[in-house]
């Protein structure tokens, strides 16, 4: 028994001492029909390497053992687990998949390394198998008991853990898992039962039992809680700010936490743990590491957000101040007591009641009426894993990560969704200085629930230090580039979460039918109501716009909210940091769609926010929309007249606007020449454009048919600048 696993054991009884006499409950795990126990395995100079953590001893000693007897599969998945201590997960997978027969100890060998590999959906197919092969192998139920508790199944899992140790009490990572898990649900479980039926229990005896057991809680589940919360609130509505990037992105939104001596302005990170602060903020409210306390944290009395009181909190300090002036991050964890919500579109947080829990000890994941509509993800410490599921049918865990303006994916995994194998990232320099990739692929994504996403500039990841957290190799990380637009619903307790498009902005008459995609990209007023960057109402001079055709037609009766689409550009143009060429592409994504009868309307939300730049695809600009012209007629159009280079010498578009047919005098009626009025529309009747009329500030296009329809040559007008 290793140092760590005595002090917790010792811990438990000490705390129960006095309640010797009462007796032990009845173990909280069901009994499986029985297994012989496992006889005492020989200690041999590989097993004693292994029971004393000498990993890297163990590997050549269980090496040394099957170059004498290399059919031995005892010794092959020995060799698996103590290559997967090591961290070297590619050779223990090589290993697993050259075992000499498919039965439970190469299945378990297996699954072990497919969990590792953050894969647990087929690690519990393969213990499924193993379970066939043989119901009493005893490690088959220690790593299905692994799958179950990231799956929050907690009574399960102390009913595998149960039954590997009546199998094989002497496997040293059994007797852990047993005494670190089992063994405290025990005295947690007598404790309760003792103080509920003894009378002549005095006060003080009483309060250090039920703070022993309190203590233990936590071991019985996934818990990242750094801090107590008093007194417990039902309920509270906490507003968010969000953080500006630029004039247009949000690159996260930020709770207000009241310190000791000052104010504390937090950017909430559903991948972060608990409190992570700047040094002068620790400093300037007189924060001290506290006795015992981790390296790099300090010790906080009482931290205040709205109307919750935090005390007791180890609070993490960063020596590197954060990016846009935050005070440093908050992690939806400390929030796990709730039922959370976060509506990015009315900019707040809400904390509700998680449904009532039957019995002492954290139990499997509840079918609760409430719970209607969410959906399982894997919980790891403070990760809330998704399985995302991709283009390619394949399956990759994926942390849901709020405090992230951009979503991000390992290289190993981006390449194995992409046909891609040349100039496969794009190298961007962000406002710090520091110079990042992203990889030039549009990734096919599902949510549960939610229609396909195709999300481009998606960051290079490395998962080091999310791997070593989470004990298994991370995917990636979903951004607000993907999670802005939804509400979200967390449940940390039960592993389970819901993704809601928001129907703000709708009215009662046309919300049938309708999805919305996205929220808006300023913030909301009080009233919930869109605060949109104020655009000039200024005529803007016709040289300074980007033409731009429609290829094949747009029908929002076949759009779906998130979709993307793309037009291409008629003419050359140069702006700074990006020259846009004839015929380069320019990508949007639709917003959100409506269609009514009686009378015929519909509705098409759309932003473009990327185009290829010379030298640079897909890269972002802040683009608006705001004319359309209808597909070409016998009429002569403005591009028509125009010359074929316009960029880098030749005529100006200004010049050979004269030439032109009256259609062009129409960008402006009764204005200057040469000029567009924002939200013109052309040779389109049934349509009118609002520049900033959709959600997030988008362009929406309405109809007086049933659905709206730019056909094949039709031209967007669009504009590159900020706000004004």
């Amino acid at each position: 028994m290793t140092a760590p696993y005595r002090y917790l054991y010792r811990h438990s009884l000490i705390g129960l001492i006095a309640f010797a006499l009462l007796g032990r409950a009845v173990s909280v795990c069901s009994q499986a029909p029985a297994c012989p126990a496992v006889a005492d395995r020989p200690a041999t100079p590989e097993n004693t390497a292994y029971s004393d953590a000498r990993f890297a001893d163990a590997e050549g000693l269980y090496q040394q053992a099957l170059a004498q007897h290399p059919q031995d599969v005892e010794l092959s998945a020995a060799l698996v687990r103590t290559l997967l201590h090591e961290g070297k997960v590619a050779q223990a997978s090589t290993q697993a998949n050259a075992m000499p027969a498919a039965g439970a100890p190469t299945l378990t060998a297996l699954a072990e390394v497919q969990l590792r590999q953050g894969q647990p959906w087929l690690a519990q197919q393969t213990l499924d198998a193993a379970a066939t092969a043989d119901p009493c192998y005893a490690r088959a139920h220690l790593i299905r008991s692994r799958v179950l508790r990231i799956d929050s199944m907690y009574a399960s899992e102390r009913a595998e853990l149960q039954r590997a140790y009546d199998i094989d009490p002497a496997d040293p990572d059994i007797q852990h898992a047993w005494l670190s898990i089992v063994s405290p649900a025990h005295d947690i479980e007598g404790t309760a039962k003792a103080l509920a039926t003894t009378q002549d229990i005095d006060v003080e005896t009483r309060r250090k039992a039920e703070t022993t057991m309190h203590s233990m809680l936590p071991l019985l589940s996934e818990d990242s809680q750094t801090c107590k919360v008093v007194p417990a609130v039902a309920s509270a509505t906490l507003s968010l700010q969000p953080s500006f990037a630029d004039v247009k992105h949000i690159d996260g939104y930020r709770l207000e936490a009241d310190l000791p001596q000052s104010k504390a302005k937090l950017i909430v990170d559903s991948a972060a743990s608990g409190l992570y602060i700047s040094r002068a903020l620790a400093d300037q409210n007189g924060y001290h590491p506290g006795p015992g306390d981790p390296p790099g944290t300090v010790h906080a009395d009482s931290v205040r957000i709205g109307p919750l009181e935090f005390r007791d909190c180890i609070v993490g300090v960063s020596d590197t101040p954060f990016a846009n002036k935050a005070d440093g991050f908050i992690g939806t964890d400390m929030f796990a007591p709730w039922l959370i919500t976060l509506d990015y579109r009315l900019a707040r947080m809400t904390l509700a009641p998680l449904p009532v829990q039957a019995g002492v000890l954290p139990g499997d994941r509840p079918a609760a009426p409430e719970l209607a509509g969410f959906a399982p993800v894997y919980h790891r410490r403070q990760y809330l894993l998704e399985p995302l599921a991709f283009g390619n049918k394949s399956r990759k865990l994926f942390i849901l990560a709020t405090g992230m303006r951009f979503s991000a994916m390992t290289s190993e995994t981006a390449h194995s969704l992409s046909k891609m194998t040349v100039n496969f990232t794009n190298t961007e320099q962000t406002a710090q200085g520091t110079r990042v990739q992203f990889f030039r692929e549009i990734f096919d994504m599902q949510l549960p629930n939610l229609p396909q996403i195709h999300q481009g500039h998606i960051l290079e990841l490395d998962p080091s230090i999310m791997n070593r957290n989470a004990g298994f190799e991370i995917a990636g990380m979903l951004g607000l580039d993907v999670l802005q637009p939804l509400t979200l619903h967390l449940d940390y307790r039960d592993g389970l979460v819901k993704f809601e498009f928001p129907a703000a902005g709708v009215s009662p008459e046309s919300g049938k039918g309708t999805m919305i995609a996205s929220t808006p990209s300023a913030p909301a007023n009080d009233a919930g109501q869109l605060d949109c960057q104020p655009m000039s109402t200024a005529d803007r001079p016709v040289d300074s716009t980007i033409e731009a055709r429609v290829t094949g037609g747009l029908d929002s009766a076949h759009l779906k909210p998130g979709k993307e689409i793309w037009v291409k550009v008629v003419y050359g143009q140069i702006y700074p940091g990006c020259t846009l060429d004839a015929e380069s592409i320019l990508y949007g994504h639709v917003m959100s769609t409506t269609s009514t009868k009686n009378p015929d309307a519909s509705e098409l939300s759309v932003q473009f926010d990327h185009g290829d730049c010379a030298g640079h695809s897909k890269k972002e600009l802040p683009l608006r929309l705001i004319g359309l012209v209808g597909p070409p007629e016998k009429s002569k159009m403005l591009h028509d007249a125009l010359p074929t280079e316009v960029a880098g010498g030749g005529r100006q578009i200004r010049d050979a606007i004269a030439s032109s047919s009256a259609v062009d005098e129409n960008l402006n009626p009764g204005g200057p020449p040469h000029t567009i009025h924002a939200g013109i529309v052309v040779r389109l009747p049934e349509a009118k454009l609002d520049p900033q009329g959709g959600p997030g500030c988008s362009a929406k296009i309405t109809s007086t048919k049933r659905s709206v329809q730019l056909g094949p040559g039709a031209e967007l007008i669009l504009t590159m600048a900020g706000p004004g």
